[in-house]
């Protein structure tokens, strides 16, 4: 069994469980209930049950959203992932719209996680729209792509600068990226598992 004493306040949620796990030791269902409509569910859930995960309480988790049910689930999902508590799909590090950017960041972002949920892999990917923040987070990241002048900006692999791309095939080519690092992974993976054998 496991015991949830969700609330749709969520400082009450969190009081509630932080108190029940000093008091007992027992499997704990967290979530903050009927938290509301997709973008503010999502934000009093993230807040509620991101500072319980945080402080390590929680084992299962519910995304209660009045929305979608998939969206539950990719939500709650999204948030193991940035809690590092997860580690499953492609982790896009994107940067915010701003007056410096060569290229539409959000439409970007929009296309490339639909195209890539299908991608299990855990890796990271970064698209930023400018040569300013660009580089330094492409360094940490397996592919990037930055933003430059002229409707072309550099793509990084393993956050070394590697070939410039036109921005009119830069979703094209990153989605072949991106599935070829996957492959990569995989496959070192597996190898790495048949020599633990």
């Amino acid at each position: 069994f496991k015991i949830s004493v969700k609330a749709s306040d969520i400082f009450m949620t969190v009081a509630a469980y932080q108190q029940l796990a000093e008091a007992i030791d027992c499997p704990l269902h967290v979530g903050v209930t009927e938290a509301g409509g997709l973008r503010s569910g999502t934000i009093k859930s993230s807040i509620g049950m991101g500072s319980l995960l945080w402080a390590g309480i929680g084992d299962t988790i519910r995304v209660s959203l009045a929305a979608d049910p998939v969206e539950e689930i990719k939500v709650g999902f999204d948030m193991l992932k940035a809690l590092g508590l997860r580690h499953r799909g492609v982790n896009i590090i994107a940067c915010p719209s701003c007056a410096r950017q060569g290229f539409n960041v959000i439409q970007t972002v929009e296309a490339l996680e639909a195209r890539l949920a299908h991608i299990s892999t855990p890796m990271s990917l970064s698209i930023i729209g400018c040569v300013v923040n660009g580089p330094g987070e492409a360094l940490m990241t397996d592919v990037g792509f930055t933003g430059g002048g002229k409707g072309a900006g550099m793509v990084y692999l393993a956050g070394k600068p590697d070939h410039k791309m036109d921005n009119g095939h830069m979703v094209d080519h990153i989605v072949e990226l991106v599935e070829a690092k996957a492959a990569e992974l995989e496959r070192a993976r597996a190898q790495a598992l048949e020599a633990a054998e």
